[in-house]
């Protein structure tokens, strides 16, 4: 009988949350309407207006705004109960690349410009794809240059990596450069966001919590980011 491998997680750690205003950067679930399959039955009849039902959820990993685990390239990655906490939780900027069109590349340049990002920051690229998700052009979004990815992880380290677009991966390549940089690093990434456009700072505190299942290559998650008060 094959074992499971327990790996030890801090049950604990401490952090100052912000007093602000609390945005939803999830988007809602519609089951049987999702690019990535979500399935919901109930179990238990209920013919009455009260009365215990229980639901039986069939969903794929990468359904809706979700976390990327390391175990989503690579074959002794960590999974989604494993990511850390700390690196989903805490300081974030918001950086607009609104301006970008399909199939372009953010560069290094562009990257630093667009805001002061410091070491160990949580960085969420503001694509405006969020309009797009749930339709055909789920997909059409720039990406970030090979070169301004590894900036961001060797120099800046930063904490995981966040998109309101399906992805982030360089165009035309088949050797998936910016998820070796990220998941060797061991840097989450967090796909399809929601509501970044809502958000009035640069700064920002940024929760992002995955379903803690072992195995798991991703995880759909409840993303918030609190604007904090002046």
């Amino acid at each position: 009988m094959a074992s499971t491998a327990v790996t030890a997680q801090s049950a604990e750690f401490r952090v100052d949350i912000p007093k602000g205003r609390v945005v939803d950067l999830s988007h809602r679930l519609y089951p049987g309407a999702e690019q990535y399959t979500l399935e919901v039955t109930h179990r238990g009849d209920r013919n009455t207006p009260e009365g215990d039902i229980t639901s039986a959820v069939y969903m794929w990993s990468h359904v809706g705004t979700h976390v990327e685990a390391m175990l989503h390239f690579l074959w002794d990655g960590t999974d989604a109960a494993g990511l850390s906490i700390e690196r989903l939780m805490g300081p974030a900027i918001v950086l607009d690349f609104r301006a970008k069109g399909v199939n372009e590349a953010i560069s290094l340049e562009e990257m630093k410009k667009a805001g002061d990002i410091e070491v160990g920051d949580r960085v969420l690229l503001m694509t405006g794809r969020h309009v797009q998700y749930r339709t055909p052009q789920s997909h059409d979004r720039p990406y970030v240059s090979e070169e301004a990815m590894r900036w961001l992880v060797d120099d800046r380290k930063i904490n995981c990596l966040g998109t309101d677009s399906s992805g982030f991966e360089v165009r035309g390549v088949s050797h998936h450069p910016n998820h070796q940089i990220l998941n060797y690093a061991g840097v989450p990434v967090i796909e399809c966001m929601n509501n970044l456009v809502e958000l009035r700072k640069k700064r920002v505190y940024l929760i992002v919590l995955p379903l803690p299942i072992t195995t798991l290559d991703a995880s759909p998650v409840r993303a918030i980011a609190i604007d904090p008060e002046d």
